[in-house]
C-alpha cells in the first residue's frame, strides 16, 4: 500500500458513528436495565413495607383476635404484595410482652413460616425506645426473594440476582395494654 492510499485511509471518517454507536450502545443499556430493575426493586420493597404495617395495624386495633381472624389478616395483608409473586414471602406476627425489662413472646402466628414459641424470648425484639413495661407490643417481620426478569442479569455484576428483602414492623395495642389470642 502506498503512502497516499494509507493517509486517505487515516483521513476518512466514514463508518466513525458507526463506530461510536456500537461502544456507547450496551453501556447505555446497562444502564436503563439497571435503573429499570432497581425502580422495581424500591417498589416491591415499599409493598413489603405495607405488608408488614398493614398486619401489625390490623391487630393493634383489636383487644381479642381469634386464631382464623389472625390467619386471615396475614393472608390478606400479604396480597397487598400483588402482582408479585408471593411464594417466596413469608410473615411471623408476634405478640411481645415487656416485663421488668425483659421481652417475652406472648403468642405468635405465622404465613409461610414458622411461629415463634410462647414464653420464649423474640428473635426479633422490640427496640428499647418502643418497649413500655406492661404494655404488648404486636411485632410483624417480613422476608421476601425478589426474582425480577433481570434478575440473571443483576447476577452478572453481583453475588447474585434475586434480592432478599426483610422488613419489620412494630405496633403498640390501641384498646388496651393486652391482646388476647383466643381459640378459633
Amino acid at each position: 500500500m502506498n503512502r497516499s492510499r494509507r493517509t486517505s485511509l487515516l483521513r476518512d471518517e466514514r463508518g466513525v458513528s458507526a463506530v461510536e454507536f456500537a461502544l456507547i450502545v450496551p453501556i447505555v443499556l446497562i444502564l436503563l436495565i439497571g435503573m429499570v430493575y432497581i425502580n422495581e426493586a424500591l417498589t416491591v420493597h415499599r409493598k413489603l413495607r405495607q405488608v408488614t404495617f398493614a398486619a401489625a395495624d390490623l391487630i393493634a386495633q383489636q383487644d381479642a383476635v381469634t386464631r382464623q381472624s389472625v390467619e386471615l389478616t396475614l393472608a390478606g395483608a400479604a396480597s397487598l404484595l400483588s402482582p408479585y409473586d408471593t411464594s417466596s414471602l413469608s410473615l411471623v406476627l408476634t405478640v411481645i410482652a415487656v416485663e421488668a425489662g425483659e421481652q417475652s413472646v406472648v403468642w405468635s402466628m405465622a404465613y409461610q413460616s414458622t411461629p415463634e414459641a410462647p414464653g420464649a424470648a423474640p428473635a426479633f425484639p422490640v427496640p428499647d425506645d418502643l418497649a413500655l413495661d406492661g404494655v404488648q407490643t404486636v411485632a410483624v417481620r417480613a422476608d421476601f426473594t425478589y426474582h425480577s426478569v433481570f434478575s440473571e442479569l443483576a447476577g452478572l455484576f453481583t453475588q447474585g440476582g434475586d434480592l432478599p428483602m426483610r422488613d419489620h414492623m412494630y405496633e403498640r395495642p390501641r384498646i388496651s395494654d393486652a391482646i388476647a389470642l383466643l381459640p378459633s
